[in-house]
């Protein structure tokens, strides 16, 4: 419909009354739904800085409890390594009183050994090369006895290396890897040679076994454990 269709039918004022209506009628529908989507957009974006609140609040404390669980695992290991170096410490005690009442049984009651027979000494001296020592091996019997015995060595030096338990046989350190730590004797006997520590290994017990036999059978064993001292080479 026209302008002038409209004004030929309700007339010039009531034409541009209508007109007028319209005008603010759409200008008012305009501005309700202009607010209606500005609230709704405004909801949205609470909705969405609500979320986003909830999110930091959410992460904030997953890393509290992450950084929690790091150190109650941090705490687990510290305390499993302490209770294996216990544990290993216990081994090594328990081993080194083993070594002494082996030891104080052959000095407070020799007949304990084998019928006389006895480890009585282990010196060592440093030698001019570097970490090489000379060792004597002093064996003897105690009692009066015309036979002769023979046998093996077995030697182990006990100490550390770089803050580490570590023991070798001495064998492996024998500067002649063709000698034998064997015996043969009636009195006494002394077995000496010379070695080269390993690097870093600083000894501090030697453990000696003895495998005895006599007229080719075996009369059995006998362990003493000494401390590693290094004797003054002009002495």
């Amino acid at each position: 419909m026209t302008f002038e269709t409209l004004k030929h039918k309700f007339g010039a004022f009531r034409s541009y009354l209508i007109i007028l209506v319209a005008l603010l009628g759409s200008a008012y529908l305009g501005y309700q739904g202009g607010h209606y989507f500005t609230a709704l957009q405004l909801r949205q974006l609470n909705t969405l800085q609500q979320t986003n609140q909830n999110l930091k609040k959410e992460n904030a404390e997953l890393s509290q409890n992450y950084n929690v669980l790091r150190v109650e695992l941090e705490v687990a290991k510290l305390s499993e390594q302490k209770t294996f170096e216990e544990i290993k410490q216990g081994l090594e005690r328990e081993k080194a009183l083993q070594q002494d009442i082996a030891f104080y049984q052959q000095v407070m009651a020799p007949e304990l050994s084998q019928q006389g027979f006895v480890i009585d000494a282990f010196n060592v001296s440093k030698s001019l090369s570097d970490r090489a020592y000379r060792f004597e091996i002093v064996l003897m019997q105690r009692e009066k006895i015309n036979n002769t015995l023979k046998g093996t060595l077995d030697v182990v030096l006990i100490g550390s290396e770089a803050g580490n338990a570590k023991q070798y046989a001495l064998k492996d350190l024998l500067v002649d890897q063709n000698m034998s730590l064997t015996f043969g004797f009636k009195y006494f006997q002394v077995v000496e040679g010379e070695i080269q520590l390993p690097e870093n290994f600083l000894p501090e017990r030697v453990l000696i076994n003895a495998e005895i036999y006599q007229f080719n059978r075996k009369k059995g064993d006998l362990q003493s454990s000494f401390n590693w001292v290094q004797s003054n080479p002009s002495e």
